[in-house]
């Protein structure tokens, strides 16, 4: 697999070169940065961060194709906090209407990704990116327990006929995971109250919650109280998302090493990707939507996904060492 992958990941479509734009916001999946043009096509780029000062400085090397410019990171203002390794490698890339600065370790590993955005408000930005992972279609799983059918929309929760409105919690425009489903007059709901948000390989797992949301809405604890859920859209199954949003948030950290192989692999699966091992052949063999292609060779991922891919297997080295 690994040759025939290696293949797959150069077949983009063809890239435009543009400089980077300062008019525009960059996001790095937590916070919007500005950049700033200085001398020898160095860019300088900077955000706050709960009163925070952040900012590091795109030291231009070369045009290494048309397609995309090299930077090396390095230091700012000394009283700003540098986020990134002194020397890692920042690639700046527009393809398919995405525009991105890729940050590298040093052994070439896609460690974090920004994208050119038109919304400044990091919040918006946050919680569009997590709701975009989290909604569908469930059926939860739990023993001696009624069956609980579950839309989870934006904002809004499905359940049956009723429809339960919601509010993520979130601290400095940080998600943190935790959802409050708020009462409807005239229903009853037991799923009524503040939720921990817990990704699964099958779905999504609910844990009750106690947490001040006025004080200290980052302490909390767990009540006991659980429900689990199993993603029930045969048409589009677990992990759709990592095909078309960009990964850079980070919530996949949340998943074990079993589940991030799979996600991993959930992506080239898509396009009917014939695979070797025997568990991930059992495994897509099951899902509806997976029709095997005639050839792996004809196989294109897009640029989002060539992304996800590489983000996804920098995070399983987390688990080799």
């Amino acid at each position: 697999m690994k040759a025939t992958f290696t293949a797959i990941l150069f077949l983009v479509a063809a890239t435009v070169f543009a400089q980077i734009d300062s008019r525009a916001h960059w996001y790095d999946g937590a916070i919007t940065y500005t950049a700033t043009h200085i001398e020898h096509n160095d860019v300088r780029m900077f955000a706050m961060e709960e009163g925070t000062e952040l900012g590091f400085v795109l030291r231009y090397i070369k045009e290494e194709n048309p397609n995309h410019q090299i930077y090396t990171i390095s230091d700012d203002n000394p009283d700003y906090i540098n986020p990134y390794n002194i020397g890692t490698t920042a690639r700046h890339q527009k393809s398919e209407g995405w525009e991105v600065l890729c940050f590298y370790d040093h052994d070439n590993s896609l460690k974090s990704v920004m994208s050119k955005e038109t919304q400044w408000d990091a919040q918006k930005l946050n919680e569009a990116r997590w709701l975009n992972q989290i909604m569908g279609f469930y059926i939860s799983e739990n023993e001696n327990e009624t069956e609980i059918c579950l839309n989870f929309g934006w904002k809004t929760l499905n359940i049956g006929s009723t429809c339960y409105p919601y509010e993520i919690i979130t601290f400095n425009g940080r998600i943190l995971g935790f959802i409050t489903v708020k009462p409807v007059e005239g229903e009853l709901n037991e799923l009524e109250g503040t939720w921990e948000i817990v990704p699964t390989l099958e779905g999504l797992r609910l844990c009750s919650v106690k947490t001040d949301m006025d004080n200290a809405p980052w302490e909390w604890q767990r009540n006991g109280k659980e429900y689990n859920f199993i993603e029930s859209n045969p048409d589009v199954g677990r992990f759709f998302y990592a095909s078309s949003t960009l990964l850079n948030d980070k919530w996949f950290r949340h998943f074990d090493q079993k589940t991030l192989r799979i996600m991993r692999n959930a992506i080239l699966a898509r396009h009917g990707y014939r695979f070797q091992a025997k568990d991930l052949q059992k495994y897509f063999a099951k899902e509806p939507w997976y029709k095997p292609a005639a050839s792996n060779e004809d196989i294109k991922l897009s640029f989002v996904e060539q992304l996800n891919i590489e983000l996804i297997k920098h995070e399983e080295k987390r688990f080799e060492k």
